[in-house]
């Protein structure tokens, strides 16, 4: 089972941001824009988006430690991201973890189009939680791996924009996404694996 629309592959340095499995759970994406750190950390701040949005973000690790070589942070970059939809007092939120960011020594004209032609597209493989028909609301249960060892595997919903069959829920299932302004756009899809427990099975 499968929905389609026409969108753009997600590519990046020649390489295809596609699952690495079929029944791997993932929420990552791509987006073009400029990073303001807060003037308490410079691993948290806003990320202004070509479309003037203005998003929460959180830079993680790897992407943290380039702000810290000479980074011209007025400019806009390519960054790799991963999407949250929290649940927050006023609704629900929208921010992003900056894991990487692109920055060539010069950006040509070409570079930049290219660029900004990869940017908001986004990849999610998860469970459907939840859907509602009416509002168009998809929920994708997305688990994390854990970052230590020892450390438990934690999970998270992430609320998706769109319209799917009837009974997905339970249902695994592999999604192009397109952000548009503070939304996670459904661009297509397709049902992976029903899970009747919840959980995935080989």
């Amino acid at each position: 089972m499968s929905i389609t629309t026409v969108t753009q592959q997600l590519t990046v340095n020649n390489q295809l941001i596609t699952p690495t499995d079929s029944l791997q759970y993932r929420a990552i994406g791509r987006l073009w824009g400029k990073y303001i750190p807060s003037s308490e950390q410079i691993n948290q701040g806003k990320l202004i988006t070509a479309d003037g949005v203005i998003i929460n973000a959180i830079v993680r690790k790897r992407a943290s430690k380039r702000l810290r070589y000479p980074i011209d942070l007025s400019q806009d970059y390519l960054w790799t991201v991963y999407p949250r939809t929290p649940i927050e007092d006023s609704g629900i939120g929208f921010y992003m973890r900056l894991i990487s960011v692109r920055t060539p020594s010069e950006y040509t004209d070409l570079m930049k189009t290219e660029f900004q032609l990869l940017a908001d597209n986004f990849s999610v493989q998860g469970l459907v939680v939840y859907q509602d028909y009416e509002k168009g609301i998809v929920e994708v249960k997305i688990h994390r791996s854990p970052w230590m060892i020892n450390d438990t595997p934690k999970g998270f919903k992430l609320r998706l924009f769109g319209f799917i069959p009837p009974k997905s829920v339970k249902c695994f299932w592999n999604f192009q996404v397109r952000r548009v302004g503070t939304d996670l756009v459904i661009q297509s899809g397709e049902c992976i694996k029903y899970m009747a427990d919840g959980a995935i099975k080989n």
